[in-house]
């Protein structure tokens, strides 16, 4: 009999530099939870010493902006509440700006859809509104009746008062997306401030409703039936991002809730497909929540242990490394072992 784990232990550690370092000097055995692409370059040059084996998890999750359907700003809660503002919002951003700047080239350009490792993906979904448009997101918010006046700053609402909105941000951590995508929402006339402040202020602010946008990583696309609160009126409060939608929610979302409903229902997996698939279609569709791409981030195990596969999805719809069951890997030599 192999010598298979047959226990687990965990060491609590707040800095994610700690990690990478205690995992990089062998005091840890699987790396992949809080894991960043910018750590990639550095695991990469460290395993050529054999300590460790180093994967690529992805394309999964990536830097979202939860718009506030139910705002407390009433001209803000129309305009997010018009498509025709959201796709124009998604037009404006340059995706592959953002990944070379941010992410060194490691994120792809995507939309509001299921992600690449979901069985009901769809191509054509993922990559909608995606394009870097400037000229068609200003032309859409001068339809929509969001006007810039010559000699202005930015546009206006249609009471007259500029069209401004603020983004909430959990840290400095992923500040620098929201820098970027400031400025490009700003090129096409919408004034945008940054909020910068602690999780235990931005979260509250989320739960409760009290924001304009919330940043955040996109939830659930892997698997948003395990995310339902994000994608379905699951209750007298969410989805977070329209905590009013079960009195007065669009129809559309009312629509895929049903989708969603019937696919846990159902046994059939035809039909599981044909309900999942009208959902992604409506949620896809109306893009209520403006994705700017799925990232990539580095795993890894040290070689002293074995049977790790060869693929690992670290989504966070998971709460884990996908793929790793403990209980199937086992103990080498104390000594790593080449190619293991």
């Amino acid at each position: 009999q192999l010598p298979y784990c047959d226990r687990l232990v965990f060491t609590v550690i707040q800095d994610t530099q700690v990690i990478m370092l205690k995992f990089m000097n062998g005091e840890l055995d699987l790396f992949g939870r809080y894991s960043r692409i910018e750590m990639y370059e550095t695991l990469k040059a460290e395993e050529s010493k054999g300590r460790f084996v180093l994967g690529l998890s992805g394309p999964d999750s990536g830097p979202a902006f939860y718009l506030n359907w139910d705002a407390e700003n009433d001209n803000l809660r129309e305009a997010f509440r018009d498509r025709r503002v959201r796709i124009a919002l998604s037009h404006a951003i340059n995706r592959e700006e953002i990944s070379e700047i941010v992410y060194g080239g490691w994120l792809e350009p995507s939309g509001y859809s299921f992600g690449r490792s979901n069985p009901y993906f769809d191509e054509a979904s993922y990559k909608r509104y995606v394009a870097y448009d400037p000229v068609k997101a200003n032309a859409l918010l001068d339809e929509a009746g969001y006007f810039w006046s010559s000699g202005s700053d930015f546009r206006t609402f249609k009471d007259g008062s500029p069209f401004e909105m603020t983004i909430d941000i959990s840290g400095t951590g992923t500040s620098d997306v929201c820098e970027i995508v400031k400025s490009h929402w700003e090129a096409v006339g919408i004034k945008v401030h940054l909020n910068i402040s602690l999780r235990d202020i931005i979260w509250p602010r989320r739960i409760n409703g009290e924001f304009d946008i919330h940043h955040w990583g996109f939830e659930g696309p892997a698997d948003p039936l395990g995310r339902l609160n994000d994608w379905a009126i699951m209750g007298d409060t969410v989805p977070f991002w329209h905590r009013n939608a079960s009195q007065g929610g669009p129809e559309w979302l009312r629509e895929a809730t049903r989708e969603i409903l019937k696919t846990l229902t159902t046994i059939d997996s035809s039909a599981a497909r044909r309900h999942m698939s009208r959902a992604r279609e409506l949620h896809s569709e109306n893009v209520p929540v403006i994705v700017v791409g799925s990232g990539y981030r580095p795993w890894g195990a040290n070689k002293r242990i074995g049977n790790v596969p060869r693929e690992v999805l670290l989504s966070d719809v998971y709460r884990s490394m996908r793929a790793i069951i403990h209980e199937q890997l086992f103990i080498k030599d104390d000594k790593p072992i080449e190619g293991g």
